[in-house]
């Protein structure tokens, strides 16, 4: 699980820095990825949050507001 919280980590700098190359160590290998737009990087991301939720046996938070637009 600390490699994905470090893979997430790397996810997340990238992601607030505007870049689109991430690098990592995973398993005593350092790794480069170079994702094709933000989107797939917030993917990731995403991808990484389930498993790591599923591994301490959490759920994701999911924050959806709701709005409504006029008067009733």
């Amino acid at each position: 699980m600390d490699e994905l919280i470090a893979q997430r980590a790397a996810l997340v700098a990238a992601r607030s820095s505007g870049h689109l190359e991430v690098e990592f160590n995973s398993g005593g290998t350092r790794h480069r990825m170079i994702y094709r737009s933000m989107a797939d990087i917030i993917a990731a991301i995403a991808a990484i949050d389930r498993d790591i939720a599923a591994l301490s046996g959490t759920r994701p938070r999911t924050f959806l507001p709701t709005f409504k637009t006029g008067f009733e």
